[in-house]
Parts: C-alpha cells; structure tokens; sequence
C-alpha cells in the first residue's frame, strides 16, 4: 500500500449521519416544491421547456434567434400558471401580482391532457425564445431525461407530465448541495461539527429550493459550482495535486458549457491557486494535524513541497482542461455571429423604453436594485407574484451579513485558516453579485427600466458563504460552551 504524502491522503473520513440526512431532505424539500408550485410558475419556465422540447424532438441546437416558441408551451402556461403575466388569458386584468385561480373542477381530464405535439402544439408562433443563446449542456440533459422517458413509454406523455418530470430532474440535480457544503467545509480545514452547520445552511435561502425545484438552467450551474467551490476550498489551504486540478478543469468547463455566468470563475481558480502558493511560502507544518483525509494537504519547507512551480503547473492543467472542454463552444459561436455569447435582448431591450426626461442615476438605480436584489434572493416565488415581506429580507440579509462578519473577524481560527482564505470563500457570490450589478446597470442606462436584477443568479456562488456561516456558528457554540463553563 503507498505510504501517504503531502498528495495522498492517510484514510477516507465518514460522512456524518447529520449531513446525509440534511441531503436527502434537501432533495426531499424540493421535490415538494416540485409539486406546490404551478407548473409554468417560475422565471422564464416556459421558455426553457420550448428548447428542451424541441431538441429531445430530435432538432439540432438551435441559434441564439433561431426558436420561436410553441403552441404548446403557451397552453400549457394558461392552463396551469398562475400568473396572469406569464401568459395572460383574453380578458384577464395583468398586474405584477395578479393570480388566476385553478379550481378543481375546471382540472383537465388527465386521461386527455394532449402531449406537446397534438392539436398543433409543436407549430411555432410569433414569439422568439432567447433560451438559445445558452450553451447547450444544460437543456440537452434535460432533452435525454425526456427521450429516455418517451423510449420507455413509447412516445410522449402529455405536456405537464413531461415538464413535472423534467422538475423531479431539477430537484435531483439540486439534492448534493448540503453533502458539497460539508465537502467543503471538511477541504478547508474545518472540524466535521463546523462543515455539518456548513451543509445545513443550505435550507437558510428559502428561494435556492424552490428555483430548485424548476426547469432552469441555475440549478445545473449551481451544483457544478458548489462542486467546483469545494475543490478550491481545498486549493487555496494549499492543495496542488495533479487529481484536483483536473477536477477544477473539468468542472470550469461544465459550467461554462452550462451558461456563460461561470466566465466569472477562470479568474478565481487563478486567485485559489495564488493563495494557496502564498500559504505553502509562508506556513511550515500543518494547522491541525487531527484533521482527517478530507482535508487538503499542508506545505512543508519555507517556499512548500512543490513552491511556486507547482502552483503554476496546477493552474496550467485546470485552465488546459476548461479550455480543452468548453472553447469549441465559445470559438463556434463567435465563427457564425461575431460574438462569444449572443443576445435577442439587443432587439428587445432599447431605447425606444425609456420614459420620457429619463436620465440614469446611480442613487436611483441602487434604490430599486438593492431591495429588489434582497427580497428576490431570499424568497420572492412564481413570477414574483407571492413575496416574502421586504422586513423579513431584510432580516435575513442582515442574520447573514452578522454571520460573515463573525466569521471574518478572527485572524486566524482554530483550523488554521487566515482571514485572507476566509475571505476568498465569499469571492464566487460577490463576482456573481458584480456581474448582475453591473449588467443590470447597463440596461437600466439603455432602457430607463429595471431589467437582470435576479436573485436566483447569486445562487451558484453560495457554497464558500454557507462554509463561513458554518465557521461563524461554530465559533459562537464554542463561546457559548466556554462561557457557560
């Protein structure tokens, strides 16, 4: 058997009892809100099941303005939403929050809900879909559940069974999250009570189970993310070896291949690898050597065991791998339209939508941006049509935010980590935060409107978050324990 070194771990840890059951009812969580929400009721629902539809038919991926959305996907929207903006039936009042209701007895007969393709359903009509200018992985999985479903039935079952299976995927693909948080934790450097409060945190953010729960491109990038997370939690303690650096590649490139979001990730792998080459110079010996085979390995010597040429050679694998796994996509798209990640908002959103004396201003952008960014974080369902009230957002915003704080406030913690490692944890939500800030400001200059300011886009960047809340809640049971001894 090979001796362990400063690549190898010693022994396999257990997962904790808490942990696995906190997973299962995660996924158990979300396949409820499958089945609670409408279906139709979630951002841009619709329109995700027009690609999935058309590509598990057998089409090829379309271009960014080549789908036009179905027949079939409009009533299915008016059959089951509830929302009257969604897809508004002739005569109905549309409002940001009004409802249609669903009485049982108006229910159609579920031995003749029609499949897609029936009474015309998959004729195109007027309406372009601009789910096409994703990259494909995401909706050709969700095309393979759907013919892998039709193969066993022996062709398509009614269009909302269709979509409330696709759901059951979503909330499958969602169910790791608290096992990753763990996962993470345990990379960092933290003791199995500390990642356990990790993973629970997860159930904190009422809206990531119910996005979850929904046929949406979010939730393939987040459990990619939260994956991706865990690694670098282990690279930027010092972990270089030739397995994690693959492993980052190949999950760069999923998520670049899930939606160009995760272009904000190449630049934190490189800062991960930086960190961890600043902690192999300047620590000689681990920070707790009880810390089992989860963790990453320590440095020795005053420049570590590899020094900066191992940091580098890492660096240079994950980025060979993402390259050597995405750039067809990218390189294909700018070959046919002049662009990386082409948009049909160009058409949409324009000046022609500003209010007449529009002038942008910063104040007035961040006065609708930051509550509505608040309260759509944390719980604002359907097509924003039930809210959570903005104090209670705001309280959680706030419980949060205490929480990071306690977290960052140490120098150094029991485990060893420096501030400046902590403080990486919070790097992928707050690029993710830029990035939505800065697009939606954009738009609101262009438009006069108030467009992008999604809570749901911050979602893929919560993992190294929910670590700190669970640095941050161990720490304050360890006071408590102190001061009541």
């Amino acid at each position: 058997m090979s001796e362990p070194s400063p690549t190898r771990r010693a022994r396999r840890g257990r997962v904790p009892r808490l942990v696995l059951a906190a997973t299962v009812a995660f996924g158990a969580l979300a396949a409820c809100w499958s089945v609670l929400a409408p279906l139709g009721e979630a951002p841009d629902e619709p329109a995700h099941l027009a690609l999935v539809l058309h590509l598990a038919d057998g089409n090829p991926y379309p271009d960014y303005d080549g789908l036009h959305n179905q027949v079939a996907i409009i009533r299915l929207c008016k059959t089951f939403a509830s929302a009257t903006r969604a897809c508004p039936r002739p005569g109905e009042q549309v409002t940001a929050t009004s409802m249609r209701l669903h009485p049982l007895a108006e229910a159609p007969d579920k031995a003749h809900r029609p499949a897609w393709d029936d009474e015309g359903g998959a004729e195109p009509i007027g309406q372009l879909n601009q789910m096409p200018q994703h990259p494909p992985l995401y909706y050709q999985a969700m095309a393979t559940v759907l013919r892998v479903e039709r193969a066993v039935h022996g062709g398509p079952w009614s269009t909302d069974r269709e979509l409330a299976l696709l759901r059951l995927a979503n909330a499958l693909l969602i169910t790791p999250l608290p096992l990753l948080c763990w996962w993470a934790g345990r990379r960092f450097g933290l003791d199995d009570r500390a990642a356990s409060l990790a993973g629970l945190s997860a159930f904190a953010v009422p809206m990531l189970t119910h996005i979850g729960s929904t046929l949406n491109n979010d939730n393939l990038l987040t459990l990619v993310s939260f994956a991706l997370v865990a690694l670098l939690a282990g690279v930027v303690r010092g972990d270089r070896s030739t397995r994690t650096a693959v492993g980052v590649g190949v999950l760069g490139a999923l998520g670049l291949l899930t939606k160009a979001f995760a272009a904000v990730f190449p630049p934190l792998v490189a800062l991960a690898y930086l960190l961890g080459w600043l902690v192999a110079r300047s620590e000689t010996a681990p920070a707790d050597p009880s810390i089992d085979d989860l963790e990453p390995p320590q440095p020795t010597g005053p420049l570590g065991t590899a020094g900066w040429r191992g940091s580098v050679r890492a660096l240079a694998i994950a980025g060979a791998v993402t390259v050597a796994g995405a750039a067809w996509w990218y390189l294909g798209v700018k070959h046919r339209t002049g662009s990386f990640a082409p948009s049909i908002e160009g058409q949409r959103l324009t000046a022609d939508l500003q209010p007449p004396g529009f002038e942008p201003h910063v104040s007035t952008f961040l006065q609708e941006f930051v509550p509505k960014l608040t309260q759509r974080f944390w719980g604002s369902f359907g097509w924003y049509t039930i809210r959570i009230p903005m104090w209670q957002a705001s309280l959680l915003a706030a419980v949060g935010l205490g929480a990071l704080a306690v977290a960052l406030a140490p120098r150094r913690t029991a485990d060893g980590s420096s501030r400046l490692q902590r403080a990486f944890l919070l790097t992928p939500v707050l690029a993710l935060g830029a990035f939505v800030a800065l697009r939606a400001w954009s738009l609101h200059v262009t438009t006069g409107q108030f467009p992008f300011i999604q809570g749901r886009y911050l979602f893929a960047g919560l993992a190294g978050a929910f670590v700190l809340v669970g640095v941050a809640l161990r720490h304050l049971e360890l006071r408590a324990a102190t001061v009541a001894d």
